[in-house]
């Protein structure tokens, strides 16, 4: 069956801000005395809602006020570091944003980050360009993490395709299971933190420049 649509996760895939997410955990730890896991550790997080993350990270299930509590401000350190930073969106992504556009192929974004970052990211990186907002599958609280592949569903039933037709982007592990899940008809991960990814057989790319658009025919 052709691809005729993509997905594409967006923390490590449109944009290489895995080390920063990596520092806000960290000075997360230090702020309420958690003993430092090793980077393998929080890299297995990747992909997980905070919801998830902070249930691990206290060992029992958190409440919801405190999500909204914890979550702000590791996110608040997040967004600051982005700031400084000045990320900005992966090499060649503009240009296959345009691509897509133009071949009319329909694309939309999968992410486990909440409401308030995409707002962020809206604003600093100015996605309207690219993306419609309300379109954008987020995590609103309600929705399990990956692997779970509910936020893949999703935004493959807002592409009005079946998931053999759509191809999705991503990088964390836990995000590539999902796909998996979600019986995503072509899978690309995106390596923008030099990972081990020789368990899967799936194309690998570390930037979009080196995307091979022949996939779609």
């Amino acid at each position: 069956m052709p691809i005729r649509g993509v997905i594409f996760d967006f923390n490590g895939t449109l944009v290489n801000d895995t080390h920063l997410h990596n520092l806000a955990w960290r000075e997360f730890f230090d702020r309420y005395k958690l003993p430092q896991p090793g980077d393998r550790e929080i890299f297995l997080l990747h992909g997980k809602t905070n919801k998830d993350i902070l249930s691990i990270i206290f060992h029992r299930e958190m409440e919801a006020d405190e999500v909204v509590k914890y979550g702000f401000e590791k996110e608040e350190v997040y967004r600051d570091l982005f700031r400084k930073k000045n990320i900005q969106l992966m090499p060649g992504a503009v240009d296959l944003f345009n691509w897509l556009k133009n071949k009319e192929i329909p694309f939309t974004i999968a992410t486990a980050s909440d409401n308030e970052n995409v707002d962020f990211y809206y604003d600093f990186l100015n996605l309207s360009r690219y993306f419609i907002r309300n379109n954008v599958v987020f995590n609103d609280g309600t929705i399990p993490g990956k692997p779970d592949p509910m936020l893949f569903n999703m935004a493959i039933e807002q592409l009005n395709m079946s998931s053999h037709e759509v191809l999705i982007f991503e990088d964390s592990f836990n995000g590539i299971m999902a796909a998996e899940n979600a019986k995503a008809g072509k899978i690309v991960v995106m390596d923008s933190h030099g990972e081990d990814y020789s368990r899967w057989n799936h194309d690998i790319i570390t930037s979009f420049v080196d995307f091979d658009k022949s996939i779609f025919g």
